[in-house]
């Protein structure tokens, strides 16, 4: 049941959840240096709004410009993840470290040598790079003075921050995510587009305008990066999990096929080169209507992706009729309560048949390679004596890869990897908080960024040490 010799083993962070340092060494502020430790993280940025998080700043915590201090522990981070076995490691860069307001012409030198140094890391390690080029990441000034994503021009700003990139990387670095989760700007539309809302627009709009400019400046970059080097490898990446009908009654069962549909969109043009035909039903509907250029259809024809990559964290659930039903958290957004899923100690229901199924999808969807780029649970952990015993993670972690195995043996799905989410602790996304905990690497770090720093290898280190060591094998023993 093992897995391929070049099945690629690893790990994923982002540069705005773990480099802190927001302001050194050139760096200005992004949009997600902006997220307070607070409830108000993920909400829509209204510009009316006179208490939203853009402009009372004075008492809040930003836990993303401390992250974990990964810009200055990255070395010994690194060999600690060597020591762990991976092949792989999937890192983002920080727009706004290489290029702080977005407009410069040239790069930040003392940025672009950081991740230059990263690099080397992990050649010297064997370990192979995997670079989201921008993971929730937008230099402020470009919020401020575009509405980030909203206007065309910073497709132009992206694509020649991503050819610098592309050039200067160029044979030491072959995987290439332009955008994180791109479907997320429909969910958090600031954190996923830097943008901002206003009560006399139709937001919805704005956001699907964004949304173009996103995949137009997806297919730009593998249309240059294709150019540059005809080796490069591009891949969409989105927030992924099956949706299914509460119910076997058909109104539920169109219900779920209508969210499937909805959020496979951005992969669905990315890999089909076109929009799908529904939108221009549902954009006539909403009053969008999405600004273009002429070339832009052709731009997206022609630059479609190599494979597709993903985030699966849970399954989501949908009735056609919610009223009344409960409903949990789930990766940006809520869903109904699985009433066949078991209780977690997660904060999202664990759904590890979910992701094989979520596998079959996707590649009869798309019949392209596919690569699990995250992964993982996100709870509570106790350092006790220099020891964390995650025997819940353990086995999030084994019945989820054990499904894995089984969608590539079992169901013939090509799967290119497995890249465990947040495998040194980090802040989180929809909360901020370092306590809710993700590595198989513990960060002796509170929500605050007050501790010793140190890391510890926890029980899970172990037990994914022993998974790719086996190539796959340990998870049935």
């Amino acid at each position: 049941m093992k897995l391929s010799e070049d099945f690629l083993w690893g790990g994923a962070i982002s540069a705005s959840q773990t480099e802190g340092n927001y302001l050194a060494d050139g760096k200005q502020p992004s949009n997600f240096d902006q997220l307070p430790l607070n409830n108000q993280r993920l909400k829509p940025v209204f510009k009316e709004d006179n208490d939203n998080i853009l402009k009372n700043q004075k008492d809040e915590i930003f836990p993303g410009r401390f992250g974990i201090d990964f810009y200055h522990t990255y070395k010994d981070d690194i060999e600690l993840l060597s020591e762990l076995g991976i092949n792989s490691f999937r890192f983002s860069i920080s727009w706004s470290r290489l290029f702080p307001t977005g407009e410069e012409k040239e790069p930040n030198k003392v940025g672009l040598a950081f991740y230059d140094d990263i690099v080397t890391e992990l050649e010297k390690y064997k370990i192979e790079p995997i670079i989201t080029i921008s993971h929730f990441e937008i230099p402020m000034h470009l919020v401020e003075a575009y509405n980030g994503w909203e206007d065309r021009r910073v497709v132009d700003y992206y694509v020649h921050y991503a050819k610098c990139l592309m050039e200067h990387f160029n044979n030491r670095i072959k995987y290439w995510i332009p955008f994180n989760e791109m479907n997320m700007v429909l969910h958090i539309p600031f954190v996923g587009g830097g943008i901002q809302f206003s009560e006399k627009r139709n937001n919805l709009e704005i956001q699907y305008q964004a949304a173009h400019h996103q995949l137009l400046a997806n297919a730009l970059t593998v249309s240059i990066g294709k150019k540059i080097n005809s080796e490069f490898s591009f891949g969409t990446m989105l927030a992924a999990g099956k949706t299914y009908a509460y119910t076997c009654k058909p109104e539920d069962v169109f219900a779920s096929l209508k969210s499937d549909r909805d959020n496979l969109f951005f992969a669905d043009v990315q890999v089909f080169g076109e929009y799908p035909t529904y939108t221009e039903h549902f954009f006539e509907e909403k009053n969008i209507k999405i600004k273009m250029a002429v070339e832009d259809k052709k731009i997206l024809k022609e630059n479609t992706v190599d494979f597709v990559s993903f985030s699966y964290y849970s399954s989501a659930c949908t009735s056609a009729d919610e009223e009344g039903l409960e409903t949990v958290a789930t990766n940006g957004f809520n869903t109904l309560k699985n009433p066949y899923l078991p209780k977690s100690t997660s904060v999202w229901q664990n759904d590890p048949l979910g992701l094989r199924i979520t596998l079959n999808q996707l590649y009869d969807r798309y019949r392209l390679p596919l690569f699990i780029v995250e992964n993982g649970l996100g709870t509570q952990d106790v350092l006790e004596d220099g020891k964390v015993n995650d025997d819940y993670r353990i086995n999030y972690l084994n019945e989820h890869i054990k499904n894995l195995v089984l969608a590539v043996q079992q169901d013939g799905i090509p799967l290119m990897g497995y890249l465990m989410w947040g495998i040194i602790d980090l802040t989180s996304v929809s909360e901020g908080r370092i306590s809710k905990r993700y590595g198989v690497l513990y960060v002796d770090q509170d929500d605050e960024g007050h501790g010793s720093h140190e890391r510890y290898k926890k029980a899970s280190f172990y037990f994914y040490q022993k998974v790719i060591a086996s190539k796959g094998l340990s998870v049935f023993e």
